[in-house]
């Protein structure tokens, strides 16, 4: 009667395991839960770090055990990151300020007072930069003063921002465009339109932009010029490249588009949870914050 029943359970364990999959599978989706909500997300010193602007924290994920290693106190509304110098940039959209965070021992360095609701972050040039969107400019950090160093007025609603090809980059989603600065001379140097640009990522020798019409342009960088529009889903965001692809969160349909940038085209389409409003690449995978539950999803790169 044992020798059946141990059978008998080792046959139900092998066919849910054929049916529902390895748990401990590399394509497996895994979960973390972070809080609240899981804005954005952001892959550096061997960590992902993901904002949680309802609990005022920013939470660590050691991504090689898909484990919290820690939990950063943020006031105002944490939002947009950066990684750079050793350190985690986190702004506050409440608070009209950037919190500075030794990556090593996760101790704050800094408060730096930026302009009003400062939206995303970038790492690059010597500095970091801010957008602050409700005020329409961008701040200049010192890396080496933790202090605006420079204001440099864009107008509109600036968004995402982006160091790229010698040039700082800012998706102004209040105008409809795609502003280049020069960070030589802190000046305005170039413009061109795109429809409710909402964010930039560099992938080969172009950017993406992310429109909240359900777009990604493509735009050549020399120009700057728009080169190719790919659709994806409704409301893109924050994409990042991932094995060579670029991953589109799209807020507003619970799912991730990849493109093959090459083709310019949708590969495939993943669905994941409630509200995914960013990605990160960290340990071979792909990492996308669903907002509403409060969740980071683990995917494989070859997901889909």
């Amino acid at each position: 009667m044992v020798i059946l029943l141990r059978r008998s359970v080792a046959i139900i364990a092998a066919f849910l395991l054929v049916a529902c999959g390895s748990a401990s599978s590399a394509d497996a989706p895994v979960k973390v839960h972070i809080g609240v909500h899981a804005s954005f997300v952001l892959s550096g010193g061997g960590s992902v770090w993901a904002t949680d602007p309802v609990l005022n924290r920013v939470v660590r994920v050691d991504p090689a055990t898909n484990r919290i290693k820690a939990r950063l106190a943020v006031p105002n509304y944490p939002f947009g990151l950066a990684f750079g110098s050793g350190s985690l940039w986190v702004g506050s959209r409440y608070g009209s300020q950037v919190t500075r965070f030794n990556a090593r021992t996760n101790k704050r360095q800094a408060r730096i007072r930026v302009g009003s609701a400062p939206y995303a972050l970038a790492y690059g040039a010597g500095a970091v930069w801010v957008t602050n969107e409700t005020d329409g400019t961008v701040s200049r950090i010192g890396l080496k003063r933790n202090k605006v160093v420079k204001t440099i007025r864009v107008g509109g609603k600036p968004n995402g921002i982006a160091v790229a090809f010698g040039s700082v980059w800012v998706a102004d989603y209040g105008r409809g465009r795609l502003i280049r600065i020069n960070p030589a001379k802190n000046r305005v140097t170039g413009k061109i339109a795109i429809p409710t640009a909402d964010w930039i990522t560099r992938a080969g020798d172009a950017l993406w932009v992310s429109s909240e019409t359900g777009k990604v342009y493509r735009v050549d960088p020399a120009g700057p010029a728009v080169k190719g529009v790919v659709t994806v889903g409704a409301n893109p965001l924050a994409s990042a490249v991932i094995a060579g692809e670029l991953w589109v969160p799209n807020i507003d349909a619970d799912t991730v588009s990849v493109l093959d940038t090459a083709a310019g085209s949708v590969k495939r389409t993943i669905e994941v949870g409630k509200s995914p409003i960013a990605v990160a690449g960290a340990a071979g995978a792909a990492w996308v914050s669903a907002e509403e539950d409060g969740d980071l999803w683990r995917l494989s790169s070859s997901a889909g």
